[in-house]
């Protein structure tokens, strides 16, 4: 899986979260200073990322993905780690 599938799968479920058309998310928006997600929709977002690409996150690493790239990044590295490239649906 390419970086640009794992930017669509993240942009798919902050817009989720969000309720906002994927399109508009910026690939550097802040979660929570420009798109104003709480703590909860971190959460989400980060438990999602998670279970999707079966990362095993540490709750720092989950604290850490503060925009869409900074969670794309997150997965390569993990993905790399761990020698995994399928996403569960």
């Amino acid at each position: 899986m390419d970086r640009d599938e794992i930017r669509r799968r993240v942009k798919e479920t902050v817009a989720r979260v969000t309720e906002l058309d994927p399109a508009s998310i910026a690939d550097d928006a802040s979660f929570v200073e420009q798109l104003g997600l709480d703590s909860l929709a971190l959460i989400e977002i980060a438990v999602h990322v998670d279970h999707a690409w079966q990362l095993k996150l540490t709750d720092d690493e989950m604290k850490g993905m503060g925009t869409v790239d900074g969670a794309v990044e997150l997965v390569v590295r993990k993905m790399a780690e761990k020698g995994a490239s399928a996403p569960r649906a």
